[in-house]
């Protein structure tokens, strides 16, 4: 066989053999570049990022190429290693061994999570069950007459202490107010034969022991834990019993209703806590043989009493 021909076959073989040995060994990455279909290059740009596959782009007709890669010849990553995605960050989000969800931020530092603009709504407090107390005594004098100048009434508080452990003033955190309602019989100058007069008046909102709460006049004391009733009910201070009136008998009764505070506004609806009544009484047994006669008062006060106010809900 001529010389020439066994050196063709040699070559030949030889790359039959390289061919057989398969396109993983050795390969090298070629300088040339292929077509790539659009729809490919969409999750290209998903997987690479923009800046990358805009590097990978030619300037051919063929549309977007990208460079011949040698088949990666690793083994399944492990759990550890890091998922290089190209310039844009992942759009997976990492965890951490805690379960709490984290983001990549643009400096491509991991945060918790976003930060929230502005300040953050004030968590507002629960009104708890504030007390209720009582106190009461008689104040006035102990024997009237017809012609005399009488001091008969009593003096009384009633305070209303925000739940233990509250820091919401009592006066924002409650609607708090006093009821009265009375009866009495006098003798007055226009009396025919020494016969008594009678008033009474039914429930109402006793003057000023309501919110807004007014201290100016020392009738409310009005602090952050509490907010205090000052009254003295009867015929006594500027509404003394003059000359030519005499107080037969005198019944007034009080009770407290209490409701947290409804949209900062006063509001008297339903549901609220009411007290129970407490009554403070008056009686004098007049002579009219002898009106001139300086007689005995008969007092009864309405006491003390503490209430656990339980607010509706």
């Amino acid at each position: 066989m001529p010389l020439r021909k066994h050196q063709e076959e040699a070559e030949a073989a030889g790359k039959s053999a390289r061919r057989a040995e398969g396109p993983g060994r050795d390969r090298r990455v070629s300088a040339g570049f292929e077509p790539v279909a659009p729809a490919a290059a969409a999750v290209m740009q998903r997987s690479v990022g923009n800046g990358t596959l805009g590097r990978m782009i030619s300037r051919g007709g063929g549309g977007p190429m990208v460079p011949h890669a040698a088949p990666s010849t690793r083994t399944k990553r492990g759990q550890d290693e890091v998922v290089e995605r190209g310039e844009s960050p992942p759009t997976n989000q990492q965890k951490t061994e805690a379960g709490a969800v984290t983001r990549t931020t643009r400096s491509g530092k991991a945060g918790a999570t976003p930060s929230v603009k502005g300040k953050e709504k004030k968590v507002e407090e629960e009104i708890g069950n504030p007390t209720l107390v009582f106190t009461s005594a008689y104040e006035g004098d102990e024997q009237q007459s017809l012609n005399g100048s009488n001091d008969i009434g009593f003096a009384q508080t009633a305070t209303l202490r925000r739940a233990n452990g509250m820091e919401t003033p009592a006066a924002e955190a409650y609607d708090f107010w006093q009821e009265v309602s009375d009866e009495s019989r006098q003798i007055v100058p226009s009396s025919t034969n020494y016969r008594p007069k009678k008033s009474s008046r039914a429930w109402v909102v006793d003057g000023p022991f309501r919110p807004p709460y007014n201290d100016e006049d020392g009738n409310v004391i009005n602090a952050a834990d509490r907010i205090t009733f000052v009254d003295n009910p009867g015929f006594s201070t500027s509404t003394r019993m003059s000359a030519g009136y005499f107080l037969v008998d005198y019944t007034v009764r009080f009770r407290w209703k209490v409701r947290k505070k409804q949209g900062g506004r006063f509001t008297k609806a339903e549901p609220y806590w009411e007290s129970d009544e407490m009554v403070h009484r008056v009686t004098s047994a007049f002579d009219a043989e002898n009106p001139e006669e300086a007689v005995a008062v008969n007092h009864h006060a309405a006491g003390n009493r503490t209430w656990n106010v339980q607010l509706p809900n």
